[in-house]
C-alpha cells in the first residue's frame, strides 16, 4: 500500500496580534467594569474596523485578539485606526481605569489549520506586540518596508531586538501616530486669522503666516484616517532633503546636517497635519542627485524642501527651495543670510523663518491646487482645504462665503465621518458668524458652539488646538472658569505656543482683569514666535488691556503695531476711541474711517451684540474707555 503524506496548508499574510496593557491590574480594580469596557470597545470601535479593512479574527485571547489581514497596508490602516479611536475613547477616563491596547504587526508565511493559524510570523507579531508602548503599535522591518511608500507613514526604528523563542533578532520600527500620512490637512496663509475671528477680541491677521489656532499648528489633528492611494500622494506630503555644505570640510559638513535635522523636527512639530518622511530615510540621499518627479513616486509626496548652503566672506547663507515634485516646479524660494541670522550661533532663530516660510509656501500650493480642481473630484482633504481657502481669500470676510465654507465641511464629514479637520472648520465657523452677524440668534449659535467644541476636544483630545477651540466656545457661554481650565490644558499639551498664552490673557481682560492680562501678554511675546500674525493677536490683547485701564497711550502704541502686522477692522475702532479720548479728534476721525471701509455701518450697538462679557467689571472698563471714546469719535449707540 503507497502511502501518502500531508502537507502543511501555507498562506502569506499580515498576521496583527493586539492584547490590553495592563489587563491583569484592571481586573484585580474592577473586573465588571473592565469587562464591560473591553466588550464596548470591541462593539463600537475595533470588530468594525476589522471588518472594514478585510481582516479576520483568529482568536481571542481573554485579554486580546489575533488578527489576519490579507493586505498588510490594510493591517497597518486598521491598527492606526483603532489607537487613535482608543485615544479618543479615552478621553476623561482616569489612567488606571482606561484601556490602552498594544499592537504588533508581522507579515509572514502562516500555517493554516482549520480556523486557527500558527507559525513563525505568529510568534513574531505576538513579540511586536509586546516591545510596543500601551497605545503604540510596533511592526517588523518587512512590514515598514512594504506600506513605507505607500501611507508615508514616519517610523522610528528601535533597532534589533532579541526576543523570546525566536532565534534571530527582530528589526523592530515603532509607528509614528502623530505624524503620518493620515493626518494629511492643509493650513490657510490667514489661518491664524480664523481663529482670531471667533475670539472675543479679533486681532486677523489678514494676508500673513498665521498658522494656527492660537499659535498651535492649527491642523495637527488626526483626520484622514483613509489615506489617499498610493497615486495620489497625500495632500501637503513632503521630504525635508539633507542640505548641501559650503564646502567638503567636516565643520560645513557637521553644520549643514544640523541645520537639515532642526528643519525637519521643527516642521514635524509645528505641522503635524502634513505627512513628512522620516529623516532616517531622507538621508538615505545624502549627497546624491534626485529628479524631483522620480523621487516624489518612490517617496509617495508631493513636495521637496531642499538647500545649499554657501560662503560670504566669513558669513554663511543658507538658500531653501519648495519643488512640486509631480511638476518639477519651484513653489517658493528665498535666501537667509546675515541679516536674518548669524550662523550658526542663532540657528534657532534660522530654522524658525526658514520653517514658518516653508509653511506658508506649502499651504500656499495645495489651497492653489485644491481651488483648481473640480468640487466633484475633491476628496475630504481637498474640501477642507477648499473651505479653508474660500475664507482666507475672502477680505471682506463675508456671511456669504462663511456660508459655503461650511457647506463645505458639511460634505467632507459625509465623506469622511473622522475628518477632524472638517469638524473644527464648523466648530470655528460659527464663531465666525458670532462675530461677523449681529443679528443671529446668539443663544443658540453659542450653544452651537460650545456641543461642536466637546466633540472636536473627544476626537482630539490630545491636540493642544481643540481645547482652545473649547476655551473659546466656553468664553462665549460665559463659563469662565471651565474657559480658564480648557485653556491651561492647551498651554499643559504645548507651553511653547505663545497664543494660547494669548488666549489666556483674552479670558483675563474679558473677567475685568487686566492687569494680569498685560502680564500673560509679556509672557508670549517673550517666546519671540516668527509668525507675524501671533504677535499681532498679542499686541491687540495689549491694546485692549491698557484700554480697559485708561492707559491710552499705551493701548494706541500696541494697536499701531498689531495693525501694521495683521490689518483689521478690531485694532481700527480701538485707536479711533483712544485717539478721541485724548482729545486728538483728526486722528480718531482717520481710524473711523478705516474702521469703516472694512465694516459699513459699524455702530457699538454691533459691538455689544457680540455680548462678550457678564462680568460688572469689564462691562464698566468698556462703558467707560472703549464706548465712552467711540461715541467722541463720532459713532453711533445703534
Amino acid at each position: 500500500m503507497e502511502v501518502g503524506s500531508t502537507r502543511d496548508h501555507r498562506r502569506l499574510a499580515a498576521i496583527v496580534s493586539l492584547d490590553v496593557a495592563g489587563y491583569s491590574r484592571l481586573m484585580g480594580r474592577d473586573e465588571s467594569g473592565t469587562l464591560a469596557a473591553l466588550k464596548s470597545h470591541r462593539r463600537e470601535l475595533i470588530d468594525p474596523k476589522i471588518a472594514e479593512y478585510g481582516g479576520r479574527i483568529v482568536k481571542t485571547t481573554g485579554d486580546g485578539l489575533l488578527l489576519e489581514f490579507p493586505s498588510v497596508v490594510d493591517a497597518v490602516r486598521c491598527a492606526v485606526d483603532v489607537q487613535r479611536g482608543m485615544t479618543a475613547r479615552n478621553q476623561g477616563i482616569s489612567p488606571d481605569r482606561r484601556l490602552d491596547f498594544r499592537i504588533g504587526i508581522n507579515v509572514g508565511d502562516i500555517i493554516i489549520d482549520g480556523d486557527d493559524i500558527f507559525g513563525d510570523g505568529v510568534n513574531v507579531a505576538a513579540r511586536l506586540e509586546a516591545l510596543a508602548d500601551p497605545g503604540g503599535v510596533c511592526v517588523s522591518r518587512v512590514v515598514r518596508d512594504q506600506v513605507l511608500d505607500k501611507l508615508s507613514f514616519t517610523f522610528e526604528d528601535l533597532g534589533a531586538q532579541q526576543v523570546k523563542n525566536i532565534t534571530r533578532p527582530i528589526d523592530v520600527y515603532r509607528v509614528e501616530l502623530g505624524s503620518t500620512a493620515l493626518r494629511a490637512q492643509g493650513l490657510g496663509r490667514k489661518r491664524w486669522s480664523r481663529f482670531a475671528r471667533t475670539a472675543r477680541w479679533r486681532w486677523p491677521a489678514a494676508g500673513l503666516l498665521a498658522l494656527g489656532i492660537v499659535a498651535m499648528g492649527f491642523w495637527g489633528g488626526s483626520q484622514f484616517l483613509h489615506p489617499e492611494p498610493a497615486s495620489s500622494p497625500p495632500a501637503g506630503s513632503f521630504v525635508v532633503l539633507p542640505f548641501t555644505p559650503a564646502t567638503a570640510g567636516s565643520a560645513d559638513g557637521q553644520f549643514a546636517d544640523a541645520l537639515t535635522t532642526d528643519l525637519a523636527s521643527t516642521l514635524q512639530r509645528g505641522m503635524q497635519w502634513a505627512p513628512m518622511v522620516s529623516p532616517s530615510l531622507a538621508l538615505s540621499y545624502k549627497g546624491k542627485t534626485v529628479d524631483a518627479r522620480s523621487l516624489g513616486r518612490e517617496l509617495n509626496i508631493r513636495y521637496l524642501v531642499e538647500g545649499e548652503i554657501r560662503t560670504a566672506g566669513d558669513e554663511f547663507i543658507v538658500r531653501t527651495r519648495l519643488t512640486d515634485a509631480g511638476k518639477r516646479t519651484e513653489v517658493w524660494s528665498g535666501d537667509f543670510g546675515p541679516a536674518q541670522a548669524r550662523m550658526p550661533k542663532d540657528r534657532g532663530e534660522l530654522v524658525a523663518r526658514l520653517a514658518v516660510q516653508l509653511k506658508s509656501a506649502l499651504v500656499s500650493a495645495e489651497q492653489r491646487r485644491v481651488l483648481a480642481q473640480p468640487l466633484a473630484e475633491l476628496s475630504a482633504t481637498d474640501l477642507t482645504f477648499r473651505a479653508d481657502a474660500l475664507q482666507e481669500n475672502d477680505p471682506k470676510e463675508s456671511l456669504s462665503t462663511l456660508a459655503e465654507a461650511r457647506k463645505l465641511y458639511a460634505r467632507a464629514l459625509r465623506l469622511d465621518p473622522n475628518a477632524t479637520q472638517a469638524l473644527m472648520g464648523q466648530a470655528l465657523a460659527i464663531g465666525s458668524e458670532l462675530v461677523l452677524d449681529p443679528h443671529a440668534d446668539h443663544d443658540r449659535l453659542v450653544r452651537e458652539y460650545e456641543d461642536m467644541s466637546a466633540r472636536v476636544v473627544a476626537v482630539a483630545g490630545h491636540e493642544a488646538r481643540s481645547w482652545n477651540i473649547r476655551a473659546n466656545a466656553l468664553q462665549y457661554a460665559w463659563r469662565w472658569e471651565a474657559a480658564l481650565e480648557a485653556n491651561a490644558k492647551a498651554q499643559q499639551i504645548d507651553p511653547t505656543r505663545a497664543g494660547s498664552i494669548g488666549q489666556r490673557a483674552d479670558i483675563m481682560v474679558a473677567m475685568g482683569r487686566p492687569e494680569e492680562a498685560l502680564a500673560l501678554v509679556d509672557q508670549g511675546l517673550a517666546l519671540r514666535s516668527p509668525e507675524a500674525g501671533v504677535s499681532a493677536y498679542l499686541l491687540g490683547h495689549r491694546c485692549h488691556a491698557s484700554m480697559a485701564l485708561g492707559r491710552y497711550e499705551d493701548a494706541i502704541i500696541a494697536c499701531e503695531k498689531a495693525a501694521s502686522l495683521a490689518d483689521s477692522w478690531a485694532p481700527h475702532a480701538y485707536l479711533a476711541a483712544a485717539y478721541a479720548q485724548q482729545g486728538n479728534q483728526a486722528k480718531a476721525e482717520a481710524e473711523k474711517a478705516k474702521l469703516l471701509t472694512q465694516r459699513p455701518g459699524f455702530s457699538i450697538a454691533d459691538y455689544k451684540a457680540q455680548r462678550i462679557s457678564d462680568v460688572p467689571a469689564y462691562l464698566q472698563q468698556t462703558e467707560t474707555h472703549l464706548f465712552a471714546g467711540l461715541r467722541k469719535a463720532g459713532f453711533n449707540d445703534n
